[in-house]
Parts: C-alpha cells; sequence; structure tokens
C-alpha cells in the first residue's frame, strides 16, 4: 500500500474533519465513504454543486397531511447521531452553503445551529467530516480551508479499488489513472463499469472479443482502441517479465 493511504487510514477515523484532494477517479469518495468507517457509525453523503441549496443539507419543512413537518438534512442527522458526514467536492458548495458549511465544520467544542423550527442543535460524539475535492485546498474560501487541519493530497489510485478489479485489468487502470494529461486520463470509475460489463456482453455475443470491444466503446467512447490496446501490451508485458 502507497504511504498516501498509510496516511489516509491513520486520520481518516481519528481526526474530526479530514480534506482528500487530488487527481478526480482515484478513490477519494470511495474512502471517505467506506474506509476505517468506526463499528456502528452511520454514513451520510452529499455532492456539493454551484445550485446546492443550505436546506439541503440542513434541512427543511415537507407537507404531511394539513400540516408541514421538519426533515433534517444530511448534515444534521450526522450531528446528532455523531455520525460520519462526506461532503463531495467541496470546492463547488455555492454561496449559499457556505455560512452552513462553517458552522458544521466548527469546532464541536462549541459549534452549534439554530434550526428553523427553533430548536437548537449541536454535534453529537463521533460526528466527523470526510471532505473530497479535485482542486487544490487554496481554492477553498480561506473560512472554509481554516476548517480543515488536516488535508491529505490522493497521488495514488485506491488500492480497494484495484483490487476489486479483474487481475488483468489492475495494472493498466491504476496506469491510467494517474495521467497527468486530463485528456488521456481514465478514471478507475470507468474501469469499475468495464470490469462488469464486460462479462454481461461476452455472455449476450458468446464471443470474448466482440463483448469486449462492445463494452470498451460503451465505456471509453472514441479511445475504446486505445484502451483494449493497453489492456493487451499490459499482460503481454506481465507476462515478459
Amino acid at each position: 500500500m502507497k504511504e498516501t493511504w498509510s496516511i489516509i487510514d491513520a486520520v481518516i477515523e481519528t481526526s474530526r474533519r479530514v480534506l482528500l484532494f487530488g487527481l478526480p477517479g482515484t478513490g477519494k469518495t470511495y474512502a471517505g465513504a467506506r474506509r476505517n468507517v468506526p463499528e456502528g457509525t452511520a454514513v451520510y453523503q452529499v455532492t456539493m454543486t454551484d445550485e446546492t441549496p443550505a436546506a439541503e443539507i440542513r434541512g427543511h419543512f415537507l407537507p404531511k397531511g394539513d400540516e408541514f413537518v421538519w426533515m433534517d438534512g444530511p448534515g444534521i442527522r450526522a450531528w446528532r447521531e455523531g455520525a460520519r458526514l462526506v461532503i463531495n467536492e467541496i470546492d463547488r458548495a455555492s454561496s449559499d452553503c457556505h455560512s452552513l458549511l462553517y458552522a458544521l465544520l466548527d469546532d464541536p467544542e462549541f459549534a452549534e445551529l439554530t434550526l428553523p423550527t427553533g430548536e437548537v442543535v449541536r454535534p453529537a460524539k463521533g460526528f466527523h467530516v470526510v471532505a473530497t475535492m479535485n482542486g487544490h485546498p487554496s481554492d477553498l474560501p480561506p473560512a472554509l480551508q481554516d476548517r480543515f487541519p488536516v488535508t491529505v493530497e490522493v497521488t495514488d489510485v485506491n488500492p480497494e479499488a484495484i483490487a476489486a478489479l479483474p487481475k488483468d485489468l489492475q495494472r493498466v487502470a491504476r496506469d491510467s489513472a494517474l495521467v497527468a494529461d486530463e485528456d488521456r486520463r481514465l478514471s478507475i470509475r470507468l474501469w469499475a463499469e468495464f470490469a462488469s460489463l464486460r462479462p454481461k456482453l461476452n455472455k449476450r455475443f458468446s464471443s470474448k472479443d466482440k463483448g469486449t470491444e462492445m463494452a470498451a466503446k460503451a465505456i471509453f467512447g472514441e479511445r475504446w482502441s486505445e484502451a483494449l490496446r493497453a489492456i493487451n501490451y499490459t499482460a503481454a508485458s506481465e507476462e515478459g517479465s
């Protein structure tokens, strides 16, 4: 296991606020949702966009019969339960979300929020946050960046994601996911989908070559032949080593 993931394992379940940043498709989101989650701890996720409203994270009123009832959002549920909150693409958070994120990510000793219901809520023991982004932490507003004292640059693909792939795809998937050129990079998500689709199409077409080609075209688009050549080249080089 690369040192990057040893560091992530060491901090992700013991630090209150961890920010994972680096190339897309390296398993940051997977790590946040699955890696070293304390036993019995729930995981809540939210993916930020430029249009995500604060209410989607905090909660809002919903109609029920002749009245409106309050429904906690993932941020408040994680607070109440002392759970893990995974905030994906945190650098894309809308300005509407910034103030809420500042409150959610405050030091737990004095963090609190007053909900639209008038209830004052505070984070329960065990609450912790794993945030992810593809850019650099300096892209965040200073007040948001300051709330992540633990930041880890993900420079290698999640080894669990690689190990889940068929043997013939592991090396080529790892290498292509780390290519610096964005136009040539193939994320681990694409390889995982290819690994899932390939056997199904092989069975459907009763032909390994035909099914594999169709799967590659569906997943990799105009780069399908390049992807298959890379698989074959890697397999040949490993056999000869």
